[in-house]
């Protein structure tokens, strides 16, 4: 199937170099749902949807390129230092004008996401699109950015901050609303919440 004109220009970074410390430390990305690997499911219905894709994670490397034959990227900010360390990892190894960036631990991702984001990225002349819940909050790591952003993000780090919203809001954002996809953003981060994932999938 030929690419659309804005897949082309999408490199997809799924975000798991978190430390899963409310999971008992355990490497969400490779928690197993139903027999298959949590990111497998994310790795299905993202690759569709951009040109390249990229893996960030600080642990269990090799593990993930074989599951995701796709390059393995390791933080290159600091120790653990949260999502948008991952996200300049992911800024700085991508060679598209736009990165799109997704939790490993979401497996019911909409197969139109980068679509919409792009859509609401160029209608508002932004440099970040992120998502939004039917509840109307902000799903950080649900968000496509323009890669010139990368200097912009590693001056933040270096400031020493490390709130996500706080960066974006210093930005050029538009939020999409994705009140009509809920399951997107259904995550992992109990045993409670696996155990709810399981029985929603068993159900799909």
């Amino acid at each position: 199937m030929e690419e659309s004109h804005y897949q082309q220009q999408i490199t997809g970074v799924i975000l798991a170099g978190g430390r899963a410390v409310r999971m008992g430390g355990q490497d969400k990305g490779l928690i197993e749902i139903n027999g298959r690997k949590m990111i497998e499911y994310v790795i299905d219905v993202l690759r569709p949807q951009v040109s390249t894709l990229l893996i960030n994670a600080n642990r269990h490397q090799m593990e993930y390129a074989h599951l995701g034959e796709c390059m393995v990227v390791a933080d290159n900010y600091g120790n653990y230092e949260g999502p948008l360390a991952g996200m300049l990892s992911g800024l700085h190894n991508a060679q598209t004008e736009y990165v799109l960036f997704v939790p490993c631990d979401s497996p019911l991702i909409t197969p139109n996401l980068a679509e919409r984001l792009y859509t609401g990225l160029q209608t508002a002349q932004a440099d970040i699109s992120v998502a939004t819940s039917p509840d109307g909050k902000l799903q950080p790591v649900f968000a496509l950015i323009k890669r010139q952003l990368l200097t912009a993000l590693r001056q933040f780090l270096a400031d020493g901050e490390r709130k996500i919203d706080r960066w974006y809001q210093s930005q050029a954002m538009t939020v999409v609303d994705f009140a009509d996809s809920p399951d997107t953003f259904l995550n992992i981060n109990t045993p409670a919440e696996q155990a709810a994932i399981v029985e929603r999938l068993q159900a799909s």
